[in-house]
């Protein structure tokens, strides 16, 4: 045990990268404490047009070729909502880390707005037809919607049922509509390519994920970073918004959109995904607000394929993302991707 300390401790950091959209991140220092905490200090001076922003911070053991986000569960001080100046971040590199060590250590910055962490190259946001706009997010060869589909009108601009939960309008402000399954195939046939090719009720220029496009989201999160499992890969894509959620700050609220409570299970929205707990229309009932997030694919089930469509499910007691076959008729939140 205490070789693996002294190994940790001594770990080496070769550079520290720093980025901002709209401002920009100078004078990194970072350095590790000698007493034995293997607590990591980063200091750093931060300027931007914004009032305040988000940092989040990104680490790689292999001189920067691939790079794993940090939780914010391992950072305290100035992570955010944060104003231009001097700051400050201590890092505890063993919440998500024990006894990694490396010399080719960097870590990179990012200074980003609130909502707008990794934004699609050439579309930082899209607008469906009623005017919404949504903010977007890369992940590997995959550009999404940041939000749920929230529209009223078909691509043509036909009226659609939107359901809001519990028929407040306000909910769909909030968590975004919930759609039959049919009513978001908007007349398209099943597909399970990769891409869909079903443009459904997303806006020109995106569609509804596959089921296939669900699996290749979550299979890249789980095989590219190392402390990505497939028991916490919803944890990461989670909105960090719950109540009474360790992370404190903005995060722990009892206020929606949000989380319903967890000592162990919340997120850390790691990459932004913000995902968050609009339940669903399950047989003339609501269900679940506050406890799951459920998006339809554009698969149906082949086993029972007049019927029955699978949807991904994220749930507040575990950390993983469950793949579900439920009746059509059932409404349930939509995410959009970039053809």
């Amino acid at each position: 045990m205490k070789k693996s300390i002294l190994l940790f401790v001594f770990i080496y950091f070769m550079a520290a990268n720093a980025f901002s959209q709209t401002g920009s991140i100078t004078n990194v220092q970072v350095a590790q404490r000698s007493d034995g905490s293997g607590l990591v200090d980063v200091n750093f001076d931060l300027e931007g047009p914004a009032d305040s922003y988000f940092i989040s911070m990104k680490v790689s053991f292999d001189a920067g070729i691939n790079y794993i986000p940090i939780s914010t569960a391992s950072m305290s001080g100035n992570v955010g909502p944060s104003s231009p100046g001097s700051k400050h971040i201590v890092w505890n590199p063993t919440v998500d880390h024990p006894n990694r060590y490396s010399p080719q250590t960097k870590l990179k910055l990012t200074a980003y707005l609130a909502g707008n962490e990794n934004p699609c190259p050439g579309a930082p946001t899209v607008e469906d037809i009623d005017g919404n706009v949504y903010q977007t997010l890369q992940i590997s060869d995959q550009c999404w919607m940041a939000s749920n589909l929230n529209t009223t009108r078909s691509p043509s601009g036909v009226g659609i049922a939107r359901i809001c939960y519990s028929n407040a309008p306000s909910n769909c402000e909030l968590y975004g509509g919930l759609y039959s399954w049919t009513t978001m195939m908007n007349g398209s046939a099943s597909s399970n390519g990769n891409p869909s090719g079903v443009q459904g009720i997303c806006p020109t220029g995106w569609h509804v994920p596959s089921d296939a496009e669900w699996t290749e989201l979550t299979d890249y999160l789980i095989n590219t970073y190392v402390d990505i499992t497939a028991s916490n890969v919803s944890n990461k894509l989670k909105s960090c918004r719950q109540v009474d959620s360790p992370l404190g700050g903005d995060c722990s609220t009892t206020t929606h959109p949000r989380w319903d409570s967890h000592s162990s299970q919340y997120g850390t929205n790691d990459f932004g995904f913000s995902a968050l707990p609009g339940g669903g229309y399950q047989g003339g009932s609501f269900v679940s607000l506050g406890l799951g997030s459920n998006w339809w694919s554009s698969t149906a089930n082949a086993a029972n394929s007049y019927y029955d469509a699978w949807f991904r499910q994220m749930w507040y007691t575990h950390g993983g993302v469950s793949s579900v076959s439920l009746p059509k008729l059932y409404g349930y939140a939509v995410r959009c991707v970039r053809d």
